[in-house]
């Protein structure tokens, strides 16, 4: 952040010349403050361990959107990306799809799906249900979990249930 501080100086000048007068000069001077910008913070991370129920918060991530202005807040991708933290920790691959939920496109609905390198977990799942602001940013509705167990460790189907 910048603040101009603007200084004025008179300057008396002794004209050497006719009649000897004396001649005021006005030079004005700016001088720059510079104070550091703020730190950019990072979005909230998701709760560890991830709740039971499949039901992840969005209340503080939603309230972080509300307080910057970043271009990853327009695309569903990049936004689910930043909720879920780019799929953090070690995973084998990612997909993503996304849907409208409307004709107008102010809703939609999209899913992260990781595959992990776990013994136990395969891949873990991440829905969410989101809604277009007036400024083109998307506000997550809600937003749940899931996981896939390798076979022998645990259900097959993608359920927030523990794997063995």
């Amino acid at each position: 952040m910048t603040r101009m501080l603007p200084l004025l100086i008179a300057v008396l000048v002794l004209a050497s010349g006719c009649g000897g007068e004396k001649e005021t000069v006005t030079v004005t001077v700016t001088v720059t403050e510079t104070t550091p910008a703020p730190a950019p913070t990072l979005p909230p991370r998701l709760p560890f361990p991830l709740p039971e129920d499949g039901t992840l918060p969005v209340e503080d991530f939603n309230a972080y959107t509300e307080s910057v202005d970043y271009p990853w807040e327009r695309s569903l991708s990049a936004l689910t990306d930043a909720y879920v933290e780019g799929g953090a920790g070690d995973t084998l691959q990612r997909s993503f799809r996304s849907r409208p939920s409307d004709e107008e496109g102010t809703s939609a609905t999209a899913t992260l799906t990781l595959g992990l390198l776990d013994d136990s977990v395969q891949s873990q799942r991440y829905r969410l249900e989101l809604s277009r602001r007036e400024d083109d940013t998307w506000t997550i509705e809600s937003a749940s979990w899931a996981q896939r167990c390798h076979e022998g460790r645990g259900h097959q189907g993608f359920s927030p249930e523990l794997c063995l």
